[in-house]
């Protein structure tokens, strides 16, 4: 069936084209955005790694850096070097594992936690001046949609492996 001069499968291929592009500007928009943030507010900027990093952490408690890589999405070693940044930092410290002494635990410490407070509140500050001019419902639309998308970023990742 074709609709204003072009087939269905055009116009779907337009729409995902769209939404590949617009994908692509967030993530390069909203790094700038939040480390532009940091600086004028006179805060240290935490990059996107280390926030999702401690933020797990600070939610699910400690994990071994398998578990942080797999849960993350990432090769082991890029969270082991991801780790001694964050630990250089001291926003994480390394434990042993009290079930099995072999193996070593990451965890949160209280700089750590304190930095991560720091960088939600300016985080969610920053969008809350960006979307100001926004609805509450259209807030929430938003919200949902980049729920619903990641999930199914995380879901397709876990099927292509």
């Amino acid at each position: 069936m074709t609709t204003g001069g072009g087939s269905e499968g055009d116009a779907a291929a337009t729409v995902l084209a769209r939404i590949e592009f617009q994908v692509a500007q967030l993530l390069r928009r909203a790094d700038r955005t939040v480390s532009r943030g940091s600086k004028r507010s006179g805060t240290g900027v935490m990059d996107r790694a280390a926030y999702l990093l401690l933020h797990r952490l600070v939610s699910e408690g400690a994990e071994n850096v398998n578990v942080l890589a797999e849960r993350l999405g990432l090769d082991a070693s890029t969270v082991t070097r991801q780790v001694a940044v964050l630990e250089k930092a001291g926003h994480v410290r390394r434990t042993r594992d009290p079930h099995d002494g072999r193996a070593v635990l990451v965890e949160p410490t209280d700089g750590g936690i304190d930095a991560l407070a720091e960088n939600r509140a300016e985080r969610q500050a920053l969008y809350g001046e960006v979307l100001g001019s926004w609805t509450r419902l259209d807030r929430a639309l938003l919200a949902e949609l980049l729920s619903r998308l990641n999930t199914d970023l995380s879901a397709y990742r876990r099927r292509a492996h």
